[in-house]
């Protein structure tokens, strides 16, 4: 598990209202292609933090996860930091669903020495319904149905039974280089969209009311 640092560059999101959610795919559609795993999939990730939430509380850099597409067999641990404001960086290695469960015990690779060092443990799961396309240089992706659960095991779900409902409308999020390409500022402009700020995380720990003493 040795870990590949991934540079995402520059990264916007903006807050889609679900009555616009149908005609900014079909925009959307006309300028770029669908992700080459799917344009459709579900999302599973499992966040962890220390047991008084210091990720949450910004005293440690970045987001640690553990991340599921789907029902499939490979699980991405990632860390993820924006180094700058709009700026992202991530690092992560793919596991089997096994080696997932064993993290707390296992003594190999970055993530499980993080584990240790930081005094990491799951917290939340958080899953969502991703629409997915790329384009030279470009990445988009259109998420809604995000729900939030607490959990304090390292098994990856694949559905949440018992959730809370993060947003009623959808999380634009696009991933450029340097420059995001002009049909898109055109489309941003069309639909009136604006960057904001939305993590899933911070939104989920305030959602489901954890605290410093109820989260482990």
């Amino acid at each position: 598990m040795e870990g590949e640092f991934v540079r995402a560059g520059q990264e916007r999101k903006f807050v889609v209202p679900e009555s616009d959610a149908s005609a900014l795919l079909s925009a959307v559609r006309a300028q770029l292609a669908p992700d080459p795993f799917a344009e459709e999939y579900e999302v599973h990730s499992l966040y962890l933090d220390t047991p008084d939430l210091a990720c949450w509380r910004r005293e440690l850099t970045g987001k640690w996860r553990l991340r599921r597409y789907g029902s499939g067999d490979t699980v991405f641990a990632e860390y993820k930091a924006r180094p700058e404001p709009g700026r992202v960086h991530k690092r992560r290695s793919a596991l089997s669903l096994e080696e997932c469960a064993l993290l707390p015990r296992s003594r190999a690779g970055w993530f499980s020495q993080a584990i240790r060092k930081q005094s990491l443990a799951p917290v939340c799961n958080i899953s969502y319904h991703r629409h997915a396309f790329v384009g030279d240089g470009v990445r988009l992706t259109l998420d809604n149905e995000i729900r939030a659960a607490h959990c304090q095991s390292y098994i990856m779900p694949g559905e949440q039974p018992k959730s809370v409902l993060l947003s009623t409308s959808r999380i634009l999020e696009i991933k450029f280089e340097e420059a995001l390409p002009p049909a898109l500022e055109t489309l941003l402009v069309r639909f009136g969209l604006l960057p904001e700020s939305f993590s899933k995380y911070r939104t989920a720990i305030e959602r489901l009311n954890l605290s410093f003493d109820t989260t482990f």
